[in-house]
């Protein structure tokens, strides 16, 4: 009976430690956090098929809440896929457009999905670089001085870097900065116009900074 008791509790001994060790190990991240959007505006804006000399625009910043999900390939490589809570950003005239005030307000998801390398994967922090594809979708749209405005959807490419700082019991702390490559095309019109159609190419090129706080699961 001794003997069986001994057994058994090194049964559960050896299988406890395993599942700990397979929980600390685990491949999978979750991250949730801050996501600051800050975008490099340039827009070729034309009216009625012409090209409207010196006009432009900017979008505004956001910061929402963001979610990764990052898997662990291999000890030198990572996938994720970062997601957050819709913002709302709003489109100035600037330049030639400087009066025109609000043009109008597009609320977005960006998606990101991403590989990065360790460059370290031992140490208090452990540096990446990486890259990857971003849909932007554009949910909805509001008119300002644009009428029927029309933001469309667009991909991406993307370039990665960060750092990651481990902490105990599979917690850590992360802080990356993803550059987005995004052009895409808006349309409307122009009731102070006439009705005039109004077409614009926009480069975007956002900057996602992500600070976050993540658990291995």
């Amino acid at each position: 009976m001794k003997t069986s008791i001994r057994l058994t509790a090194a049964f559960c001994g050896v299988a406890f430690i395993g599942c700990a060790a397979a929980q600390q190990n685990s491949p999978w991240t979750v991250r949730l956090g801050a996501a600051n959007v800050s975008f490099s505006t340039k827009a070729d804006v034309q009216v009625n098929g012409a090209t409207v000399p010196g006009a432009n625009a900017k979008a505004s910043s956001n910061t929402t809440l963001g979610l990764e999900i990052a898997y662990d390939i291999s000890r030198d490589w990572t996938g994720r896929f970062l997601i957050g809570v819709p913002p709302t950003t709003t489109l100035t005239g600037t330049g030639a457009l400087a009066g025109t005030g609000t043009l109008g307000k597009a609320k977005y998801g960006p998606a990101v999905l991403s590989a990065t390398w360790n460059m370290v994967d031992a140490g208090p922090v452990r540096p990446y670089i990486g890259a990857g594809l971003n849909y932007t979708i554009v949910f909805s749209s509001q008119d300002g001085f644009i009428s029927n405005l029309d933001v469309k959807s667009a991909f991406g490419a993307v370039a990665e870097i960060g750092a990651t700082v481990p902490l105990d019991g599979g917690w850590s702390i992360t802080l990356d900065a993803r550059k987005i490559f995004l052009k895409t095309k808006a349309n409307g019109t122009l009731p102070a116009m006439g009705g005039a159609a109004a077409h614009a190419d926009l480069r975007l090129d956002p900057l996602v900074v992500f600070a976050s706080v993540g658990k291995a699961f």
